[in-house]
């Protein structure tokens, strides 16, 4: 049986491993030097840098926000947006027309994205993927 004293001695060295343990990976590497790079026609390479911590030590996960997204304005209809981002027809690409309830078509290429509206309408895009 346990004498009281061994008993606080135990509960004391318990409470500071927790502690200590609990205290591991609360460091926060800084950030990134310098902005990500801009793109043409107002779109952003945004990028996030989450960091987690746990038992077994510091878990980094790189989030990438859409590399190509932006605005342009169509020129008699169309509009062409040359951005390395762009890699093939295989993209997934979402195109809006904001200026109002017309089609529009977007066809992305190797390095370049074509887009077909009406007029000279504003066209927000977005490649997914």
């Amino acid at each position: 049986m346990l004498r009281r004293s061994t008993f606080v001695r135990i509960a004391i060295v318990a409470a500071t491993l927790f502690a200590a343990s609990a205290g591991i990976g609360c460091h926060r590497p800084p950030p990134p030097e310098g902005a990500p790079p801009r793109a043409q026609h107002g779109a952003t390479r945004d990028q996030t840098n989450a960091v987690a911590n746990s038992f077994f030590g510091a878990a980094n996960a790189r989030i990438e926000v859409p590399a190509c997204a932006g605005r342009v304005a169509l020129e008699n209809g169309s509009a062409t947006i040359a951005d390395s981002c762009f890699t093939g027809d295989t993209n997934v690409v979402v195109c809006t027309d904001a200026t109002s309830a017309s089609p529009v078509k977007c066809a992305p290429e190797p390095g370049k994205l074509a887009i077909i509206g009406t007029a000279n309408d504003m066209i927000s895009y977005a490649r997914i993927r």
